[in-house]
């Protein structure tokens, strides 16, 4: 069985998903490993995830901030810089949560072989998020 690796933020008011997609990019999070960014505007509940060239980033980050998909789940693919791990950023309706799924490489607990090493995430995101009035952490890593 796979494991289940996701940490929510939760924010003291509604944050802007254009805002916060830069935030995470100046950080050094790369959009694309193949040349591709995986984006997601859930407009039917099917969770269909969308490819598009790296060249259109700009294009899909002010399309996931309009205010239309404000009621909507809206997400992207990053990874984080100088390791071979990544994951999806959910940012949920009414923009006062994000949940972070690792799914790509988590990166594990040293000597554990399966515990991800949730702690690392978290130095890496909690000041980011921080600045954009981060309230709350939830974090999981279930079977």
């Amino acid at each position: 069985m796979a494991r289940t690796v996701d940490i929510d933020f939760t924010f003291e008011d509604a944050i802007d998903v254009s805002t916060a997609i830069r935030t995470l990019l100046e950080a050094g999070m790369r959009p694309s490993r193949e040349g591709e960014v995986a984006y997601l505007i859930d407009e039917d509940g099917m969770f269909d995830w969308q490819r598009i060239e790296e060249g259109r980033l700009d294009e899909v980050i002010f399309k996931m901030g309009e205010s239309r998909w404000g009621d909507r789940v809206v997400g992207i693919t990053l990874f984080f810089p100088d390791v071979n791990s990544g994951g999806d950023f959910l940012f949920h309706p009414g923009r006062n949560s994000i949940s972070c799924v690792i799914g790509v490489n988590p990166k594990l607990l040293s000597g554990s072989s399966r515990f991800c090493d949730i702690g690392w995430y978290l130095v890496w995101l909690v000041p980011l998020f921080e600045s954009l009035g981060l309230s709350e952490i939830e974090a999981r890593d279930s079977v």
